[in-house]
Parts: C-alpha cells; sequence; structure tokens
C-alpha cells in the first residue's frame, strides 16, 4: 500500500510513532519533523517535540481547547495518520544499496504531497442561521515520522503523517478539521507522492519502469528481488485469497481486514544485523552487491542529466492538455486536485508538481481552462475548472434549440391533433387502460409544435412511449413525416423502435451515417433515454438535425442518471426554456406502498420512501458487513422459483459489487441445482470504456487487450470490427503490437491513426454452466445479438468449448467460446444502476450501501425502486446512515456554463439570436 488514511482514536495511540526503526536515526528516535501552515502559525518547526505533540493530540491548540462536551466529557478526535510509502525498489535501493540521496527524494515528495493536501483539501464545518458548509482554510498541523521498515522487518521507506485535528480559520480561531475530502481523496493523495518522487529518482539518476495509477520502479531491481522483499505483501495477498478475491478485486474495506489480520507488533531489532540479512536476501535474489554497486555508480554519473527547462515546460504543458481533455470527457466541472493528479500521471519522471502548476495556470490564460467552481457529490465547494470544448458544446447545443423555436410547421393543427388523441384514447380505454390529463396534454403539444427541438419530461413509469410517442409516430407518419427511433444503447433503441412500428436505432450509429435515414420526406428523430446522452453528442446530434432539417423529440427524464460523459444536456435545455411537455402521474406500480416509495424517492426524501416500503412495498434488510448482505441477497434470489427469478431485477452499483454478488448468486444457483452440468470458463471481453483521451495513452493498454476499429483501415491492413489482440506495448514510441485471430500483425502508431475509432476489452474470465443466463455485451446485427439482451445457456459442450443459448423468443445459436466475437458476453444476473435505467420487473432486489459516496445517492436510488411493478427490497450496512446519505447526495451533475449565463427567451425564433450572442460572448474565461 502506497498511500492509507487512518483516524487516531487516542493521543496514546500515537506514541508508537517516535519508536526508532531506522538505522540512519543516530539518536534512537524516528526522524520526525513539523509540516504545514497551521504549524507556521503556532511557531512549530524541526523535531517533533513529544509533550507538544501530545497536547495538539488533545485539542489544545493556540490556547484554546477544542472538542465538544458530551455528558459532562469532552469528546475530540486525536487527528488522522496519511502514510505514504515508497515503490519497494526505491526502498531496496535506499536501504540495501544503501543509495541514502533516495532517502531525501522520499522525504521531498512527502512535503510536495501534504502541501497538495494542505491547500486542497484543509477545511472545517461552519454553521450559519442553522446549515453547516464546509469552508476552506488552506492549513494544516503535521507531525511527520519517517521510517525505513514494514512489520515483517523489510526494508520500507514511509512516512506517517500525523495531521491534527485543527485548522485556523481567516478570524485566527482555531477549529476542528473536515476530513472527508482526505478520506475521499486518498488514492489522488498517494498518485501526488508518487509522481513527485518519480521526478526525482529520474534526477538522482535513475531510470523508471512506469506502471498504472501512477505507480513505478526503478529500472535495473528486478520482479524476483522485490517479491523477495515484499512479504507483507504475499501475507495480504494470501489472506484475500482465503476471502476469494485479491488486491485488484478486492473493496477497499475487504484490504484493510486483511491488513488487520495479518498484522504483527513491531519488534526492535539491531540495526547491523537486520541489513546483513538485507543483503543476503539479495544476494539470493541474484541481486548482488556487484549488481547494487554499479546501479548506485551508474545513476550517480547519469544525476543532473535531465531535459532542460523549456523541455519540462512543454511536456508539462502537453500533459495538462492530455489531462483537461481526458477530466472534461466524463466531467463539464472537475477539480483542480484531479487536473494536477491526472497530469501528473501523464507526465510521470518527466515533470513535477511545480511545472503541472505553471502550465494549469499557462492553459487558464490561453482560454483553454475556464475557472469554475467544483462540487463535489456532498455539496462541498472546491477550485476547479471546465474546458473551452465544453463551454463551446454547452453553448452550440443552447444556440441551435433556441434558433429552432417557431421555426417549422405544426405537423397537425389543433384540432386534428385532438381528434387523433381522442381516437387513441378510445381505443386504450377499450383495452383497459384509460389516459389521464397528461398524456393527452403531451401528445397534442408535440403534434402542434412549431419548435424544431421539443421534449417530453416524464418520470419512471409514466407510460410515455405506449401513449405520448406511439400516438404522435402514428399520427407524424399519416401526415408524410419519416418517423426515426434513437437511444443510447441498443436495447433501448430496439424497445423504442418496435413501440413506434420502426426501426430503432442509437445516437451514436445515427451520427455516424445519418444519410441512412435522411429522405425526401420531413422526419421526425424521436430520442428515448436523453438524459443519458453526453452535451457532446447532444450538440452533434443538433447540428445533424439543423443540416437535415429534422425535428428532434428528446424523451426522458432529469430525476434519472445522466450520461457517464460530460453534461447534462437535457436539464439544461428545460432549464433555458426548451418547450417540454410533462408526465408526472406514474401508472407502472401496481402496489400501492411500492408507487409511494416511487413517489418519495423523486421528491429526495429517502426516509418517507423506506417507511412507504415497510407498509407493503417492500422490505429494507440491514447487515453491516457486505459479505453478509451479499449472501443473503444470493439466498434470496437463488430461492425463488424460476419464473419469479425472470421477473426479478437485482441492482448493484458498482462493476466491482456486481460481479463479487454474481459469484455468489451462481454458487446459490448451484446448490440448488438451477446451474448444472459441466462448467466452462471463457475468457469474456469486457469494454473498458476508455476515453477518447484514454485511448491515445498507451497506459491504457495492456497486454491481451482485444481492439476493433470502428472503420477500415485499408492501408493499415485493418477492416472495421475485426479484432486484436494487444501482443506489445512500447510506451515511448506510442507503439502497440496487434494480432488478428489468423496471426496477422499490426503495427499500430496511436499518434498516427485509429485511435479515436476504437472500442478496447479486457479479458475476463467467466464460467458458464446450463442453466445460466448471459447477456450480449456488443452489438452484433449479422448475428442478430443486441448489447444488453439476454439469453439462456441450455447445453455445454466443454470439449468442443461451445455453448448453446436460447433467447426469451425461442431461437437457440451456438457460441464458439475461443472465437472473440462469441466472447461478448457476461452474466445476466446483477445490474448496475446505469445498465437498470429503462427496465421494468415485478420485484426489484437493490443493494445500497450507504458509505458508496460516488454510487449511492437520490437519483441511482430513485432509480433502482422505480423499476419494480410490485415490490423493492433494499440491502444496506445501516438503515439510518442510508438515509442520511440519501438526503444528502442529490447526484446533481454540473455544466460547463453556470445556469446564471443562460438566457431564457420565449418561445420565438425573434429572440434567438439574442441567446447566441448571449452565449458565444460568455465562451471565455469570465463566464
Amino acid at each position: 500500500m502506497v498511500a492509507s488514511v487512518s483516524v487516531l482514536t487516542s493521543s496514546a495511540q500515537a506514541s508508537s510513532y517516535y519508536e526508532a526503526d531506522d538505522y540512519y536515526a543516530d539518536d534512537g528516535l524516528s526522524p520526525s519533523r513539523w509540516l504545514g501552515k497551521g504549524a507556521e502559525q503556532l511557531d512549530l518547526c524541526g523535531d517533533v517535540d513529544r509533550n507538544i505533540f501530545r497536547e495538539l493530540l488533545e485539542g489544545k491548540v493556540g490556547g484554546q481547547q477544542l472538542g465538544t462536551m458530551k455528558d459532562g466529557q469532552l469528546e475530540h478526535r486525536p487527528g488522522w495518520d496519511v502514510t505514504l510509502s515508497a515503490p519497494k525498489s526505491v526502498s531496496i535501493m535506499a536501504e540495501v544499496a544503501g543509495d541514502r540521496r533516495l532517502i531525501d527524494a522520499h522525504g521531498q515528495a512527502v512535503q510536495t504531497a501534504l502541501a497538495h493536501v494542505e491547500v486542497h483539501m484543509a477545511a472545517t464545518r461552519v454553521r450559519h442561521g442553522g446549515t453547516a458548509h464546509r469552508e476552506a482554510t488552506g492549513n494544516l498541523i503535521v507531525a511527520s515520522f519517517q521510517h525505513g521498515t514494514s512489520r515483517n522487518q523489510d526494508p520500507q521507506l514511509h512516512t506517517h503523517n500525523v495531521i491534527m485535528n485543527a485548522t485556523q480559520t481567516e478570524d485566527g480561531s482555531w477549529r476542528s478539521l473536515e476530513p472527508r475530502a482526505i478520506y475521499q481523496l486518498q488514492k489522488q493523495i498517494g498518485a501526488i507522492y508518487r509522481q513527485e518522487l518519480a521526478l526525482k529518482v529520474g534526477e538522482l539518476g535513475y531510470a523508471i519502469e512506469v506502471g498504472k495509477e501512477s505507480m513505478f520502479e526503478i529500472r535495473g531491481v528486478s520482479a524476483d528481488v522485490i517479491a523477495a522483499f515484499s512479504t507483507r505483501s504475499a501475507q495480504i495477498e494470501a489472506a484475500l485469497a482465503q476471502r476469494g478475491t485479491s488486491r485488484e478485486d478486492a473493496s477497499a474495506a475487504e484490504k484493510q481486514v486483511a491488513a488487520l489480520d495479518t498484522r504483527q507488533a513491531k519488534i526492535a531489532i539491531n540495526q547491523a544485523s537486520l541489513v546483513a540479512d538485507w543483503r543476503e536476501t539479495a544476494d539470493k535474489a541474484g541481486f548482488d552487491e556487484a549488481a547494487r554497486t554499479a546501479l548506485v555508480r551508474d545513476a550517480k554519473a547519469n544525476a543532473g542529466i535531465a531535459e532542460g527547462t523549456s523541455d519540462r515546460s512543454s511536456f508539462a504543458d502537453r500533459a495538462v492538455a492530455h489531462a483537461a481533455d481526458k477530466l472534461g470527457e466524463r466531467q463539464s466541472v472537475f477539480s483542480v486536485a484531479a487536473l494536477h493528479e491526472e497530469a501528473g500521471r501523464v507526465g510521470l519522471g518527466k515533470v513535477g508538481y511545480a511545472q503541472i502548476a505553471e502550465a494549469i495556470d499557462a492553459a487558464t490564460g490561453k482560454g483553454e481552462l475556464i475557472d469554475r467552481t467544483f462540487i463535489d457529490r456532498r455539496g462541498a465547494e472546491f477550485t476547479g475548472f471546465t474546458t473551452r470544448q465544453n463551454v463551446e458544446a454547452e453553448t452550440r447545443l443552447l444556440r441551435i434549440e433556441a434558433e429552432g423555436r417557431g421555426a417549422l410547421a405544426p405537423i397537425a393543427s389543433p384540432l386534428a391533433a385532438a381528434k387523433a388523441v381522442a381516437v387513441a384514447a378510445r381505443r386504450a380505454e377499450c383495452s383497459g387502460y384509460a389516459w389521464n390529463a397528461d398524456q393527452r396534454v403531451a401528445t397534442e403539444q408535440l403534434l402542434t409544435s412549431r419548435n424544431r427541438i421539443t421534449a417530453v419530461q416524464g418520470y419512471a413509469g409514466t407510460a410515455k412511449t405506449t401513449t405520448v410517442l406511439a400516438t404522435f409516430a402514428q399520427e407524424a407518419e399519416a401526415r408524410g413525416v419519416s418517423v426515426v427511433a434513437l437511444a443510447p444503447t441498443a436495447s433501448a433503441a430496439m424497445v423504442l423502435g418496435e413501440a413506434l412500428g420502426t426501426r430503432g436505432d442509437t445516437v451514436a450509429r445515427h451520427m455516424l451515417t445519418p444519410a441512412q435515414s435522411v429522405t425526401a420526406k420531413p422526419a421526425v428523430w424521436i430520442v428515448d433515454e436523453a438524459s443519458l446522452i453526453s452535451a457532446r453528442d447532444t450538440a452533434r446530434l443538433f447540428d445533424l438535425a439543423e443540416k437535415h432539417n429534422a425535428r428532434v423529440v428528446l424523451v426522458g427524464d432529469t430525476k434519472q442518471l445522466g450520461s457517464v460523459e460530460a453534461g447534462a444536456a437535457f436539464a439544461q435545455l428545460q432549464n433555458a426554456g426548451m418547450e417540454t411537455a410533462s408526465l408526472n402521474v406514474i401508472v407502472r406500480q401496481t402496489n400501492a406502498a411500492t408507487k409511494a416509495a416511487v413517489q418519495a424517492s423523486i421528491e429526495g426524501d429517502a426516509r418517507k420512501a423506506l417507511e412507504a416500503l415497510d407498509r407493503g412495498g417492500g422490505a429494507i434488510i440491514e447487515h453491516a458487513d457486505r459479505a453478509q448482505r451479499f449472501s443473503a441477497i444470493a439466498g434470496r434470489y437463488a430461492g425463488l422459483d424460476e419464473p419469479t427469478r425472470a421477473r426479478t431485477l437485482v441492482i448493484e452499483p458498482s462493476r466491482e459489487g456486481r460481479d463479487a454478488l454474481t459469484a455468489d448468486i451462481r454458487s446459490a444457483l448451484v446448490r440448488s441445482g438451477a446451474l448444472s452440468g459441466p462448467a466452462v470458463t471463457v475468457e469474456s471481453l469486457v469494454n473498458k470504456g476508455l476515453t477518447r483521451a484514454e485511448a491515445h495513452d498507451p497506459l491504457s493498454y495492456e497486454k491481451g487487450d482485444v481492439v476493433r476499429f470502428s472503420r477500415d483501415y485499408s492501408d493499415k491492413g485493418v477492416a472495421r470490427s475485426v479484432a486484436f489482440r494487444v501482443e506489445d506495448i512500447d510506451p515511448a514510441r506510442a507503439a502497440i503490437t496487434l494480432r488478428s485471430e489468423e496471426g496477422r500483425e499490426v503495427d499500430w502508431r496511436l499518434r498516427q491513426w485509429g485511435a479515436g475509432k476504437v472500442q478496447v476489452y479486457e479479458q475476463q474470465r467467466l464460467e458458464l454452466r446450463a442453466g445460466d443466463s448471459i447477456r450480449f455485451t456488443r452489438n452484433d446485427r449479422d448475428a442478430g445479438r443486441v448489447n444488453g439482451a439476454r439469453v439462456q445457456v441450455v447445453a455445454i459442450d466443454a470439449e468442443a468449448r461451445t455453448a448453446s443459448v436460447r433467447a426469451s423468443q425461442g431461437q437457440v445459436q451456438t457460441l464458439q467460446l475461443d472465437v472473440a466475437r462469441d466472447r461478448h458476453i457476461s452474466h445476466g444476473y446483477v445490474d448496475t444502476a446505469f445498465a437498470a435505467q429503462g427496465r421494468t420487473a415485478d420485484h426489484v432486489i437493490v443493494h445500497a450501501d450507504s458509505r458508496a459516496t460516488n454510487l449511492v445517492d437520490q437519483k441511482s436510488f430513485y432509480v433502482g425502486i422505480s423499476r419494480a411493478k410490485q415490490s423493492a427490497t433494499i440491502y444496506t450496512n445501516d438503515r439510518a446512515r442510508l438515509v442520511a446519505a440519501i438526503n444528502e447526495r442529490a447526484g446533481t451533475v454540473q455544466t460547463a456554463l453556470a445556469q446564471a449565463a443562460i438566457a431564457q427567451p420565449a418561445a420565438s425564433k425573434t429572440r434567438a439570436p439574442a441567446l447566441s450572442k448571449a452565449l458565444a460572448s460568455g465562451s471565455g474565461a469570465g463566464l
């Protein structure tokens, strides 16, 4: 573990930090020092004094006593230990090979990381008028203790940074620290430390081997040598293996439990003897004294031979630009701390924190980065940015919508629209489904609209498609208007197309080949699940609609989950005054209590929603341990009969959790006999979901990955959709060696071709048995497969390595499990909240851990329970904490354009140029 954060429960607990385990500590005490602007305010410098340290831990600071009185007792949390550990090869070269320069480099990197924490994470909570908000303070008191060994007496250079629970506000008073950001950004702290250390190690003359997440090792220290000095890691790996997981797959909580279970008390040992033992271990691992000495000697000879200032500055500029592209593709607004981390990852070993800061300032000055306040999922504010591209995309989509107001003739007159609605409503009533007023008004509104862009905003289960859209599409076609059914996913597009009596297509495919949908007739593009479409794609879609003079009807729900890419275009357009028909009457739920729970979730009232489930809409089941929750869910699901399982949807918000829960469910199904016969293991292909910026980065790829290009590159011998396996990666040249299934090699240069038109898949082991439910994860029109469609395994031939699968309509096809085309599959038992959006089931089982900050919020909660017709059962760690977490996290997505900058024009074309001009003038840094 290279970075960890743990809470201190008592001042006595921190006394161990003084214990020396480092032979370079001549006085027998661990080297220590005060860090932070808060320490400077208290005139603390040099070695950490034990008495002052204890007083600060007890909350005695600057003449104040921090803490709160409860039942006559003072309660004060002492602080937090942020431990930063050097890569194993650095520890080996410092402690075994004896290059003491690396110890200083480690100390400097620790200081840089702690300065980053101080600037971006130091804050307190201040109350005003009964409400509390986060106030950044920019100062910390840190007692830093440096150690050199692990608990297993392996060489392990690390520093315990004890952050006191105190920070100074603008008025000079001291208050308790608000530590949430430190916990949430633990990985970021470690990345900043490693990035700065990598630069320092390079300056000392060492070459480094770059890994993922800003990991690195010194070149010349082999994996065998590292393994020989990693007995502590081996213990943790073994403990995780006993629990059926690994360091790569385990959750943070599982890793912590494994670390604590295998933790041994530190013991005093003679340092000279320890060093002798280390060197003997190194000799046995093939890293003898001659090899160690040569590596140190060569490094010292190369020290100072580094890139010039201008080269570093240029590289830092490119690193920041790449980082901004990557972050800006996922978020309209991102924090400056996240930008630092990502740019440092790109520039690992080549540029440092200071150069990145200068490059960020330069990009801001050029208008490539635009100042914004970043708001985290709990509403806390941080310094942040948006990108010029994001501002331009949002400006463009708002301009096209505004200029399209009043631009087209209505599809039907008010009288004709009213007649069409009356006929459709009578027909529905004869079938036992009465229309409500919202559905009537919405359908008439769409048919009589004069606007190019219109919308239907409807809560989940308001029958948008079967009433409003079906009638609108039928009337449009009858009046010579061609209807095109679109959605972000193939499965949603297929459902929409079937409901509208036309062929559905994905938005992405439609934008690649819009001419296929263009006819001489006027056209309307109906886009379902519009909240899932990013701002950039919405702008591109609007550009095409304007070019082909087509109407666009956006259909969705702003209360549900938004795009995984940047923006919240559907909500943003509504806020800007886009003509919107609203459907608020929910008709999906057949259980009154479940319906009441869904209504409460729309209101953002989690407590009220759970109380409704208690009244007969489902159940709330608590287990503190995730393994217990998963076991209970698996048992409940496996205990259902097959028809009921088919009508039950299981939702777990994270991909890692989905896979773990799936494993538990399948084990339960095997025990029950629902899964039977021989098992076969297939290397399924899982989309890595790379951003466009990541696709250009060679570190995004691993050997064994499979890539498919979305267009032909005939001069390279590459055909569209053919599968290629990654055989070798050369990061320095951004070159990847690919091999086709027929054995042909291709030299792929990421900076020259193809990176913008590629999908990348990683391999994941998947076991199949007869009875398994699986889903396709990639569209394959020729094979009749739709991404998201589910089939059941009816037979396995382990020897031939084939699986026969049957679709719900009864068709059977055979999968060749060693052929890439047939390996785009996954188990179909558990959905993430994103995958579940748009689905409906009689019963829903939702796993909701209150601590899943980035995954459990009002939107995901609403999506989860609103899938259910009859009942929703929620498994959680703690009901009260879940309620508090959901009520606190609205799940609102920021936009690049501040709401105050968006004009609210009237619905007429005469006002459109004014909006366009206002947005154009607001696209710079002053927005």
